[in-house]
């Protein structure tokens, strides 16, 4: 439904400023840049059914795809925020045992059901290299479990402030060069303090 004053063209235009500089901030997994183009189109153009009058189009349009990208990255990505994040149990000064309530968090129902969903959509969302270079029949799992155990203590390490952009560093996705060195140096920092010898990671 196009707004009362405006032209088809106008609607369509707004529509595909809004897509072009949204699209690169939430594409993941297989979903490329012109995924998300398409994506952000088709929740604007449903959008349009809500739209009151009231505030410009551009404004309502942008909170509006904005918000269902969020929510469509998170339902098929994965949620970056662990619950451990927000439980009475957890300690975040201690990278050797965060959680005081259980030894292990994969123990832990809430813990273990947001690993398994976030792991499960995540594997599905990344495509796999058929002629990969890693030969099976040498491939080292107890070098792998080392290097998760690793990952998993930088994990819980990494402070609140600096979360989303751990995120982002270890999934690959756009950080600026600046905070991906602070990132890099905060690691140094915690391999420093647990005695790990940086070049295991």
């Amino acid at each position: 439904m196009i707004p009362r004053g405006m032209t088809e063209v106008e609607v369509i235009q707004i529509i595909d400023g809004i897509a072009n500089r949204l699209a690169g901030k939430f594409k993941f997994g297989y979903h490329d840049i012109e995924d998300m183009k398409q994506q952000a189109r088709l929740f604007a153009w449903q959008g349009l059914d809500n739209y009151d009058g009231i505030r410009p189009l551009e404004n309502f349009l942008w909170t509006h795809v904005r918000n269902r990208l969020y929510n469509f990255k998170r339902n098929n990505f994965g949620r970056p925020d662990k619950p451990c994040d927000t439980c009475p149990f957890y300690n975040k000064n201690s990278a050797l045992k965060p959680c005081e309530a259980f030894d292990k968090q994969e123990d832990c129902d809430l813990y273990a059901g947001w690993l398994k969903r976030n792991t499960a959509k995540r594997n599905i969302m990344h495509t796999i290299n058929l002629e990969s270079d890693i030969d099976k029949r040498t491939y080292n799992v107890g070098e792998y479990l080392d290097n998760t155990n690793l990952f998993n203590l930088i994990d819980q390490a990494i402070p609140v402030l600096y979360r989303e952009d751990w995120i982002r560093f270890t999934h690959n996705l756009r950080l600026p060069k600046a905070r991906r060195q602070q990132i890099v140096e905060i690691v140094l920092d915690i391999l420093k303090e647990e005695d790990i010898d940086p070049k295991t990671w």
